[in-house]
């Protein structure tokens, strides 16, 4: 078992971890339907689809999937893969996949993946887990150090990233909740001065020296009274389901932002912008350069993917079948072409030069529709759609926006330089996605970053430095749009 000890840097093969694994996940839907009076304990059979079908989404759309050990276990999803009563194909397309190092178990504190759990399980499921590494899987095993203390320290800081970051929830905007969580103007300030404003002055309140876990949060403020947190029942409230999606995200980001792996957010949930990470006044400290590139990188990977790829993409798929897909030039291509740009072009924190962006955006969207035709080829099914991507990255200061758009050139919106020289103001960042043809609506990040050393007096200058720092040139157009029209022109640049 040595030899299958790794650390997060041993895994070269665009790694990923997915939210939806989470036994707590529930798109918003679903979630609602557990304040139900009426509603059963315990996960529905929509419940465990939705997370199936994310598990195989994950799986197209990595070369590594990292999943936390306990939710082989306490994750229907998963766990109905190898247990007695599996088909026989799908049983041994999953032994596949962990011998493979595709799927990789993340081991918390513990160094052996049978080892017992010190929270309750259904111990025919862990005896069946177990007999599986007995007798036919010998996955590789993931830590952040194999050393015991070290490990140690690694893990506490996940604990307490996600205690710490508990109150910059009340800070977060109410325009990009509304949009991320699917609710009114109203709701989100409401959320904001009532629910969140509850959990920041809880958490204050609870032991300096002790982490908060997310069950306590859960307990506290989101199960409903009288049951158990594994029952997964809400209690009632209009605001308890949005709560519960930014706890559910906060907690999911804490492996990935320690371990550098890209953390994905499954379509149909509030993606990771929702925690607008890139404000100075939500970070719990400032970053240095190479920490901010890093996560615009990390928060880019996300949006990429519930750009390129719908829930309903590869649901349909079985094990079998992406065990097939995976040995295909087509699929190595598009994940080959995944790891280069995300974990390449952002490598050691630096942004992609314009070239790099117009053409990594493109190889990927081309890839993923020759990737997708494998996918329907290899399966026999003609289920599932296909999607033409289009990418742009808007940075935008004091009127002046600079667009970077996949497979165009470069253009200069909302007027001349010349307009703008005694201004100063906020350097804002956007990446944003949408369809070629224009159908369905675009998703931005809507995320203003501020910078300080480009608050200088003239912002003629901070253009002409930011410009040559990322390798632009700048075609002007001439005109003056008002505050807000060059993000409405965005598409037709």
């Amino acid at each position: 078992m040595a030899g299958q000890q790794l650390i997060f840097k041993d895994l070269s093969r665009y790694p990923v971890m997915a939210q939806a694994l989470d036994n707590q996940w529930l798109p918003s839907d679903l979630a609602a339907a557990r304040q139900r009076a009426n509603a059963p304990s315990g996960r529905s059979p929509d419940d465990v689809d939705a997370s199936a079908a994310e598990l195989r989404r994950a799986l197209v759309n990595s070369g590594t999937l990292v999943v936390n050990r306990a939710y082989f276990i306490n994750n229907q999803a998963v766990s109905a893969n190898y247990l007695p009563s599996a088909d026989a194909s799908e049983r041994q397309a999953f032994v596949e996949l962990l011998n493979g190092r595709a799927l990789v178990p993340f081991l918390y504190s513990e160094r052996d993946p049978a080892a017992e759990f010190a929270w309750t399980n259904d111990a025919q499921v862990h005896r069946a887990w177990q007999r599986l590494l007995a007798d036919e899987a010998e996955p590789a095993l993931v830590r952040f150090d194999w050393d015991d203390e070290a490990n140690r320290e690694a893990t506490e800081s996940i604990n307490q990233f996600f205690s710490s970051r508990l109150t910059t929830l009340m800070r977060l905007r109410e325009a990009p909740l509304r949009t991320h969580l699917n609710i009114s103007l109203a709701q989100a300030r409401a959320m904001k001065e009532g629910v969140l404003t509850d959990i920041a002055r809880w958490a204050t309140q609870q032991d300096l020296y002790a982490t908060i876990t997310r069950e306590a949060v859960y307990k506290e403020f989101l199960t409903r009274p009288g049951t158990e947190v594994h029952e997964g029942l809400l209690r009632e409230g209009e605001h308890v389901v949005a709560t519960k999606q930014l706890i559910d995200l906060l907690y999911n980001l804490g492996v990935p932002k320690a371990s550098g792996v890209t953390a994905l957010t499954p379509p149909g949930s509030p993606p990771r912008s929702t925690l607008q990470e890139l404000r100075d006044d939500v970070r719990s400290r400032p970053d240095d350069p190479e920490q901010i590139g890093l996560l615009l990188r990390d928060v880019f990977a996300d949006a990429l993917h519930r750009a390129v790829d719908g829930p309903r993409s590869y649901g349909s798929l079985s094990l079998s079948d992406i065990t097939r897909l995976r040995t295909t030039e087509e699929w190595n291509s598009y994940v080959n072409a995944l790891d280069s740009f995300v974990r390449g072009s952002f490598r050691d924190g630096r942004m992609p030069t314009p070239e790099e962006f117009r053409a990594g955006t493109g190889d990927v969207a081309k890839l993923h529709r020759g990737m997708l035709r494998a996918a329907r080829r290899t399966s026999g099914t003609q289920r599932g759609f296909q999607r033409e991507m289009k990418v742009a990255l808007v940075l935008e200061s004091a009127g002046i926006a600079l667009q970077v758009t996949a497979g165009e050139e470069v253009s200069l919106l909302a007027g001349s330089l010349q307009m703008a020289t005694a201004l100063a103001g906020a350097l804002s960042v956007r990446l944003e996605f949408f369809d070629r043809e224009g159908r369905g609506a675009r998703s931005g990040l809507g995320h203003s970053l501020t910078l300080p050393s480009l608050q200088l007096r003239n912002v003629r200058k901070d253009w002409e430095e930011i410009l040559k720092s990322y390798g632009g040139r700048v075609a002007e157009t001439g005109s003056s749009p008002r505050r807000g029209q060059a993000d409405q022109q965005s598409p037709n640049v």
